[in-house]
């Protein structure tokens, strides 16, 4: 299967699962949880299996990496489980700040969550 091809069944097989109903993330509120919460709900996701969640976590940003075309906003390092936000940007964030971050669950394992997508507000 070429590239294009493949674009295309994963579009469509996307949208197949968008529109499959109420049991979608959109259609719940979001877990909401701090960096004490990320190992309990790690255990929990994993065994539920729940394919598409939406989470915020709040928390101090213990790292930052800025490329060309995306950033890597973590948190929750080195006490336990990290949470990596992918974004577009991370501009304005330092180190140390205390964020909101919100977005789909990607992946999990014992390391950690990745959100993809995911976005990164300042609290103040």
């Amino acid at each position: 299967m070429r590239s294009a091809e493949r674009r295309v069944l994963v579009a469509l097989v996307t949208a197949g699962l968008l529109a499959s109903g109420p049991s979608l993330a959109v259609d719940r509120p979001p877990v909401v949880i701090g960096c004490e919460g990320v190992a309990e709900f790690i255990a929990g996701w994993l065994v539920a299996g729940e394919p598409l969640t939406r989470l915020v976590v709040k928390g101090a940003v213990t790292s930052l990496v800025s490329e060309a075309d995306h950033a890597h906003t973590t948190l929750c390092e080195p006490h336990g489980p990290r949470v990596v936000c992918i974004e577009q940007s991370a501009a304005g964030l330092a180190v140390g700040d205390a964020v909101t971050l919100e977005g789909m669950v990607g992946h999990a394992d014992a390391a950690g969550i990745v959100l993809d997508p995911c976005g990164a507000i300042l609290r103040k």
